[in-house]
């Protein structure tokens, strides 16, 4: 082959396949017969390492023409995409990068008269729960979801809030037998005796009655009114006792004569 080459005879370099030029460079034969440049070499070529993905890594062991790269996750994280990619011509990689995906634990579902917040159901996202006014919740308030795709617990329930029967003093009664939240109960006490509160209690949200201190105290009439022209006989005023009223001499009464104090007062 004649490598002799006259005065302007240009040249190009090229590098054979898996190579990469240093630069592209043509050089020109001169007056002088030397080249107006150096000749640039041929390197092995390479793929730039690409990045490890978000709660992933990325094995880059060569980045040659023909080599590949492994993608892993972290625990809880799944690969979405090829887990391998190859260096090809033009300092690329196969196929897109791959992600790592959070697992998915699965949707619990809502709870009845309560309220779930947070719905991603994925690693590591907690779930907190709550319930409606009058219920309280049976089970823990969180769960969260685990690396291995699994709730760390029960879904909870709200249950109706109970105040269970009322505790009152002994001489006073109530009334119902529905103790549940917004439940009512009458409350009395014994005939001849006046209820100092009030005489109905609601169950109330924190399972409490609404009632505050309750007494019974003697129910007492107080003394009569007094009639012209005539005189009330008795001095007792408490409950059952009786007044007699009696008209002066020359005058009759008009109405009943004897009264009787009631339980009401």
């Amino acid at each position: 082959m004649d490598l002799n080459f006259l005065h302007g005879t240009l040249i190009e370099y090229r590098c054979h396949k898996g190579y990469d030029i240093t630069s592209h460079t043509r050089l020109v034969c001169q007056e002088d017969g030397g080249w107006n440049g150096t000749a640039p070499s041929c390197v092995p070529a390479e793929c730039e390492s690409p990045p490890s993905p978000e709660h992933g890594w990325v094995n880059v062991t060569d980045a040659s023409l023909g080599s590949m790269v492994t993608y892993s996750c972290e625990e809880g994280y799944v690969l979405e995409g090829e887990p391998v990619r190859h260096c090809v011509s033009g300092q690329l990689w196969t196929s897109d990068a791959p992600v790592c995906r959070p697992v998915s634990c699965g949707d619990l579902g809502a709870i009845a008269n309560g309220t779930v917040h947070g719905g991603d159901f994925v690693y590591p996202e907690i779930l907190h729960f709550e319930c409606d006014l009058g219920f309280v919740l049976k089970g823990s308030d969180t769960i969260a979801c685990q690396a291995d795709g699994r709730w760390n617990g029960l879904k909870p329930h709200c249950e109706l809030v109970s105040c269970g029967p009322p505790k009152v003093p002994s001489d006073i009664t109530f009334e119902g037998t529905d103790y549940n939240y917004n439940s009512e109960i009458e409350l009395s006490c014994k005939p001849g005796f006046i209820l100092k509160g009030k005489s109905t209690s609601v169950c109330q949200a924190d399972g409490s009655w609404s009632h505050e201190s309750l007494s019974c105290v003697p129910a007492r009439c107080g003394k009569p009114s007094p009639i012209p022209h005539g005189h009330v006989l008795g001095s007792e005023f408490g409950y059952s006792s009786k007044v007699k009223y009696e008209c002066d001499e020359g005058y009759k009464l008009n109405g009943e004569p004897t009264l009787v104090c009631q339980s009401d007062g």
